[in-house]
């Protein structure tokens, strides 16, 4: 006896197997189409693969062949509150009642769409009916709390919310909802309590956690938080609100580290959390990981750019890197959104002259008094101070102008100004010249790379870096922008940088003698080596170091000094131990000592 469509697919059905079930439902159907049966699991089916509209309309057509069965109607009824379809929804829970008056479900399915319409007094009335037929239904009583909540009959809400977790004291739900509802009610220590409950029952239950969260901080219980925290993010490992909670509760604690840490993961988690990005900006502030923080507010301003917080605070960040140009700019907008802070105008003309852009920063100066600032008198001072440097170039340029043509709008003029005072030795007022041809030629890394020199004149190491960095931006190809830059780096004692540029100088220019020189010196004072060559040379005979680029170095200190054979023995010890990749410079300085050598010998004889 073969079996028919209808038995296979209840058993797909039943095997959770939903799609080839509907296909059987289906053929089942073309060969019996008067089966209310057929189209009833048919909807069961649909509904498990979400077909909500589907669903309807089988278990319609279930009812349309059997209207006398109470179960077609109530779960039309269901699938239509599912969807919305309240009156609906309501006229076949009403049907199924008149049907079988006797089953406590349908009254609790009429008593939640009779809620949803905001009839509270019928459906309170649907509840009571229900707990009639069937005293212990945890869920009905879990409704009728709902119902009385918006009723505003709070304790009445209570009480049914206590008797459902009487009969079902692991529902984390009905937990959920009580606490909420003692909160608003002032009872908080029950609200905690609840709250704690429904988490441990349920730890995916976020508003749980965030509920219990916001009590906690009104408490200032931040210990409790970040227990809390830790928790949640351990059973939520991809949840970027739980480690946002956790990074500012630790901050909050004075534990910035691993604070910093959380609000990172945070950020990872989910790329479009500013609050996330701010928090972890602010952290990164307090602990003067500025580079850091320059990137975190680069962020913040992206996805909001309008914010005056945001925009203000990467200018900050943007200050204390050195990066100056850049944050000028950034000023300005912010300035532009939020044109009525007087301080927000000092700082822009802090930046702007520091550096040396005293034109504009006294305009700036001027703007904030007009502000009328409390720190006026602070302002006042500032500005007069850079007026008397502006009246002093000014001066500069008048004497310049006797012997030489100048253009006050030509970007040259003020680089040939810039060069002729720092031959003089006027050094301030060369950099203003410099600083005023970058102005009037932002595309000029000619005029960066000569601002940069000038401020490594003064030791001026990170605005020097910082108009490095902006020239090789404009042409990345000269290697003598990155023989300085490196050689500012090794003058903060950031060799491995230093060394990096310095590398790329010789990319650049192969035969490029003071980049090799200057990454000589560099090596040496990474490695913390006594810097008394001969001395170094008889202690690494007895050691025997292996790393070849210990005896280049040496090597070329050796011959600087004259030890002509020894700084050969070097080389010819650093070629053996190089390995790959070969380094050809290492030849080129072994060459140059034979050579060095050799006419030694030949001045000698």
């Amino acid at each position: 006896m073969s079996v028919s469509y209808f038995e296979t697919a209840n058993q797909l059905l039943r095997k959770s197997q939903f799609d080839n079930a509907i296909e059987s439902y289906q053929k089942a159907i073309e060969e019996n189409p008067t089966s209310a049966w057929s189209y009833y699991n048919l909807g069961e089916a649909l509904v498990n693969t979400g077909s909500i509209k589907g669903a309807i309309a089988a278990y319609q057509k279930a009812v349309d062949l059997n209207s006398n069965s109470p179960w077609f109607h109530d779960r039309l009824g269901s699938m239509q509150l599912q969807a919305g379809q309240l009156s609906e929804a309501i006229s076949c829970f009403q049907t199924a009642i008149a049907l079988d008056p006797s089953f406590s479900e349908f009254y609790t399915n009429l008593g939640m769409a009779l809620t949803q319409q905001g009839n509270i007094s019928e459906a309170i009335s649907s509840f009571h009916k229900a707990l009639a037929l069937k005293p212990n239904d945890g869920e009905t009583y879990y409704y009728l709390a709902q119902a009385f909540t918006q009723q505003n009959q709070k304790q009445e809400a209570i009480a049914a919310y206590h008797q459902a977790l009487e009969i079902n004291p692991y529902w984390s739900e009905c937990y959920l909802e009580l606490a909420k509802l003692q909160d608003n009610l002032g009872q908080t220590d029950e609200a905690i309590k609840n709250y704690h409950r429904s988490f441990q029952l349920n730890p995916n239950l976020i508003e749980s956690y965030q509920s219990l969260r916001t009590i906690l901080e009104q408490q200032e219980q931040w210990e409790e938080i970040i227990k809390l925290s830790r928790r949640c993010c351990q059973v939520n490992s991809n949840s970027a609100e739980a480690y946002y909670d956790l990074g500012t509760g630790l901050i909050h604690q004075q534990e910035s580290e691993e604070g910093i840490i959380a609000l990172r993961r945070a950020c990872e988690l989910n790329p479009d959390f500013v609050e996330a990005y701010q928090q972890l900006g602010q952290a990164l502030f307090q602990q003067n990981e500025w580079e850091e923080a320059v990137t975190v507010y680069r962020r913040c301003v992206q996805l909001n750019p309008d914010s005056v917080e945001y925009q203000w605070s990467l200018a900050k960040a943007l200050v204390q890197v050195y990066n100056l140009e850049e944050a000028i700019q950034v000023y300005r907008q912010t300035c532009y959104l939020e044109s009525s802070s007087a301080e927000l105008y000092d700082q822009l003309g802090q930046t702007l002259a520091q550096f040396y852009q005293f034109e504009e920063a006294i305009a700036t100066y001027r703007q904030a008094l007009e502000l009328n600032p409390e720190n006026q008198g602070e302002i006042q001072a500032r500005l007069q101070q850079i007026l008397e440097k502006q009246r002093q170039f000014e001066e500069v340029i008048a004497i310049y102008r006797r012997t030489q043509e100048f253009n006050p709008n030509s970007f040259e003029s003020y680089q040939n100004l810039g060069q002729t005072l720092r031959q003089q030795g006027n050094i301030e007022n060369a950099i203003v010249a410099f600083r005023r041809a970058c102005v009037l030629n932002p595309g000029s890394p000619v005029a960066y790379h000569l601002l940069g020199h000038t401020f490594a004149i003064l030791q001026k190491w990170d605005e020097a870096i910082s108009c490095y960095r902006r020239a090789c931006e404009i042409y990345p190809h000269s290697p003598d922008i990155h023989l300085h830059w490196g050689e500012a780096l090794e003058q903060k004692e950031n060799y491995q940088e230093a060394l990096a540029y310095l590398q790329k100088a010789i990319n650049l220019k192969p035969d490029f003698d003071l980049a090799y020189e200057a990454m000589g010196r560099v090596i040496s004072k990474k490695k913390g080596v006594n810097l008394d060559p001969l001395s170094r040379y008889r202690e690494m005979q007895k050691n025997r170091p292996t790393d070849p680029e210990t005896y280049q170095d040496l090597g070329q200190q050796l011959h600087r000094q004259g030890y002509l054979k020894e700084s050969i023995n070097c080389y010819q010890k650093g070629i053996e131990l190089q390995g790959e990749p070969i380094h050809l410079w290492f030849y080129r300085n072994l060459g140059e000592a034979l050579i060095s050598y050799q006419s030694s010998v030949i001045s000698y004889q």
